[in-house]
């Protein structure tokens, strides 16, 4: 959409751009609950529960839910995007690198808590994609590694890619396989219910915390919004009275993903409005469209 920006006034243009933002961040959730596929990369905690819940007849809910939490964490983040800017903008500045180291340990410790009753192959898992993530530049000596002299993997490998070939792809074979088999999984009920008020009131408390999580997380450079779902899923895991109901399902599990995740679209404008330094790839598009409305 920024080529369409061109020629408007910068305040439209940066409205219909960080509304294109926040609508591709929720509109991933749609395919991950509805397919098991997430849309984007920040939408791939949300398939744990969401595609169970779809999976249980429950689709309707399971989308209300998304919406719902979907607009806590993104109305969250743009109220301390407002307010709280500057002092956000101080935190992400003192992020160096045995910050992000931790916040990287962090994020593979969230492995231990997903996996289920299987630890080992969460872990096994968990070493295949470091080991993935070696393939590329060395950030420090730009020296290749495992790149076989092919250019294209000088770059590393595309998390896109790799999100339709893990979700996608494994789905469509799963759903071929019932189909030869003539192993149709039949839903004994499928209601068109949208979320209660019971349900509001028992996601509001984790979509309000893993939205303010989610605008910390998105205001350090280089955290996303995929970081910031699975980080939000595991504390409100780690808080839950019933841990054990995460990825079967839990309407809790799914809020905080999506919160989380919509938390970043106010958290990654703060160390671009402040400090003029991008808080993730689409707001490297948002600073363009900045530099080309002449904006400083």
């Amino acid at each position: 959409m920024l080529p369409f920006t061109f020629g408007m006034d910068s305040t439209p243009a940066l409205v219909m751009l960080i509304g294109v933002y926040i609508g591709g961040i929720y509109g991933g959730s749609i395919a991950a609950i509805l397919l098991n596929t997430p849309g984007t990369p920040a939408s791939a905690a949300s398939v744990l529960d969401g595609y169970t819940l779809t999976k249980n007849g429950q689709a309707a809910r399971a989308l209300s839910i998304s919406a719902v939490s979907s607009f806590a964490g993104g109305l969250i983040s743009t109220i301390i995007l407002i307010a709280f800017a500057p002092i956000l903008a101080g935190f992400a500045l003192k992020f160096n690198a045995p910050e992000y180291f931790a916040l990287a340990l962090f994020g593979l410790t969230i492995i231990s808590s997903i996996s289920g009753n299987n630890l080992l192959k969460g872990l096994l898992a968990g070493t295949i994609g470091l080991l993935i993530s070696t393939i590329g530049l060395d950030p420090i000596n730009s020296v290749p590694r495992f790149t076989f002299d092919v250019l294209d993997l000088y770059s590393g490998i595309n998390i896109i890619p790799v999100l339709i070939g893990l979700f996608a792809l494994s789905e469509a074979l799963s759903q071929l396989e019932t189909i030869v088999n003539d192993k149709k999984h039949v839903l004994r009920s499928f209601s068109l219910k949208m979320l209660s008020r019971k349900d509001l009131k028992e996601i509001t408390p984790t979509a309000v915390k893993s939205g303010i999580i989610g605008t910390m997380i998105g205001s350090i450079p280089g955290a996303g919004a995929d970081i910031s779902s699975f980080v939000c899923y595991n504390e409100a895991k780690r808080s839950s009275k019933n841990p054990e109901e995460f990825g079967k399902g839990s309407i809790k599990g799914l809020s905080a993903a999506e919160a989380g995740n919509n938390g970043v679209t106010g958290g990654a404008l703060v160390p671009l409005l402040t400090l003029g330094v991008p808080g993730d790839a689409v707001t490297a598009v948002l600073l363009g469209a900045l530099v080309i409305q002449g904006l400083v």
